[in-house]
């Protein structure tokens, strides 16, 4: 399945298409089974549809579970208590403060709380038949987040895990945008840049981050996703921006005349290679290991020999930290890429693999 921006507004417009159907499913099956309040079907499936199939199933679990909860607390407030006024609001205001309470714990125990007014409260004008009465208002939810389940995956699926391929492949790109910049910066004589210039790429980490766990909790359940690799991804990337923030700290630490880099040539090679590994990583095209490890090599000897001819004697104290601090972040980040492409689980069956998995 192509990728849809779950912003826009075909992926807006068919999860109005989903939820309608949802509703009008539920209430149908509500109705085929003659069950007295089917429009508490209807606002079931509404509540818990949501775009991403994975906050569906998580909406699900969640309102059923509670619902669950809630259903086997509010028959025992109705079997203890005697059905009198007083006992009622008496087993209602125990029930909901239990429930209330235990949100601490889980926050199953505020769909528990609603379900248990439904069952305590529901059949009150019924009495000859009140345990019944709240069950079945029970099953209506139920039917709800059934429906809303069923069309979830059936029509149109968007899957948290199809958007984050996506994004991952754009947050390799802009990695290595980035990485460029702050190079080209620091070799420009320590041009100072923006400190806030990574804070959108930090955000869109996070965002990526809570995106898998999406996957890792929910969506992996139902289809075929390959987790290990998506992983590997977001781990490797949340420590490319480490690296960059890194990098961009030493870059603006001093603020006086800069210095012209003896090893610029490597560097040069060094980011060159790196980025191009991010962006075939990215474009799926293929690593580019072997020139990404002799452009490690090569800085590695080239400040070695630096160092044993004396020649960064010439530094204070403060650019001296300052280069090796950004140095150090650079290498990081190329050993890091490297890594990511000898891990056994980026092998051809590995890519393979994914791109087999169903989008």
């Amino acid at each position: 399945m192509a990728f849809i921006d779950p912003n826009s507004h075909p992926a807006m417009l068919r999860h109005g298409l989903k939820t309608g159907g949802a509703a009008v499913l539920a209430y149908a099956i509500a109705s085929f089974f003659d069950l007295k309040y089917g429009y508490w079907a209807a606002l079931s499936a509404v509540i818990v549809m949501q775009v991403y199939v994975a906050d569906s199933v998580q909406m699900c679990l969640y309102r059923l579970s509670g619902t669950a909860v809630g259903a086997v607390i509010g028959i025992a407030a109705i079997l203890l208590f005697p059905e009198t006024p007083a006992m009622t609001v008496l087993a209602l205001f125990l029930s909901v403060t239990f429930c209330a309470y235990m949100t601490r714990f889980n926050a199953r125990y505020r769909m528990a709380a609603i379900t248990v007014c439904i069952v305590v409260l529901a059949g009150t004008t019924d009495q000859d038949n009140r345990l019944v009465f709240g069950m079945l208002r029970v099953v209506e939810i139920a039917l709800g987040v059934a429906s809303a389940f069923l069309v979830s995956i059936v029509l149109w699926p968007l899957r948290a895990g199809t958007t984050l391929k996506t994004r991952l492949k754009a947050r390799f790109d802009d990695c290595a945008g980035h990485y460029e910049t702050i190079m080209n910066a620091f070799l420009a004589m320590q041009s100072g840049l923006d400190a806030r210039l990574l804070q959108q790429l930090q955000t869109d980490l996070l965002e990526d981050r809570a995106l898998f766990q999406k996957v890792l909790r929910h969506e992996r359940r139902i289809y075929n996703e390959d987790t290990d690799l998506l992983g590997l991804k977001i781990r490797t990337l949340e420590k490319c921006g480490g690296h960059l923030q890194t990098m961009l700290q030493a870059l603006n630490s001093e603020q006086e005349q800069g210095y012209e880099i003896l090893m610029e040539n490597e560097l040069r090679e060094l980011v060159s290679s790196t980025v191009d590994t991010m962006r075939g990583i990215a474009s799926g095209s293929g690593l580019h290991g072997d020139k990404l490890e002799r452009a490690l090599k090569g800085a590695e000897n080239r400040l070695w020999g630096l160092r044993k001819d004396g020649a960064i004697r010439r530094f204070d104290l403060q650019k001296m930290i300052q280069f090796f601090a950004f140095f150090h972040s650079a290498q990081a980040m190329g050993r890091d890429i490297r890594t990511y492409g000898q891990d056994p689980l980026f092998d051809v069956p590995a890519r393979t693999r994914e791109k087999q998995c169903p989008q």
